[in-house]
């Protein structure tokens, strides 16, 4: 009897040990996954998703002029980029195409910032963690406007104007 809860009380703790250790692989993928967005590095935080049976259909993301003109702005409106905390984490998706929302807060030059961040999280060969594919970003403005990079709108049959590539929504 008392080996068993022996045993139970050793589970609990290297579950919640390994939890923690993926968590904070996790976070530091995410992080320079956004990191490579505000530094304008495209196949860093929008990595291509090689053909594999792990390997989950690739949702949309943005372009690289999305990415651009988002992180123009941001370096216009708010000066690099210094730091990132994550405040909260969502997943949801199946086992092999799983999507993470998280809400984060941004540390720039000349404002702090929360905002929003949402990932594809990517199964790689060589890891246990998975990578953090960017699908989509959002910095919360009240007096500019958010700044939104996220995938552009599929075409529609009666459109000839493309969707704009970063919003700022007032």
């Amino acid at each position: 009897m008392i080996l068993s809860l022996v045993g139970l009380v050793v589970q609990a703790v290297t579950l919640e040990a390994f939890s923690d250790w993926v968590m904070k692989n996790l976070d530091r993928n995410m992080s320079a996954s956004i990191r490579s967005a505000f530094a304008n590095d495209h196949s860093s935080c929008v990595m291509d998703i090689a053909a594999s049976p792990l390997a989950p259909i690739a949702r949309p993301a943005p372009t690289a002029q999305q990415l651009s003109l988002f992180a123009n702005q941001a370096k216009q409106r708010y000066g690099e980029l210094q730091n990132i905390s994550f405040v909260s984490q969502v997943g949801n998706g199946g086992m092999l195409n799983v999507v993470m929302t998280s809400a984060i807060t941004l540390r720039f030059e000349r404002k702090d910032a929360t905002g929003s961040a949402v990932f594809q999280l990517v199964p790689q060969n060589a890891q246990w963690i998975p990578a953090a594919r960017l699908i989509e970003l959002t910095v919360d403005d009240a007096t500019l406007g958010d700044l939104v990079l996220a995938p552009a709108a599929p075409a529609t049959q009666s459109t000839n104007d493309p969707s704009p590539p970063v919003s700022a929504k007032p």
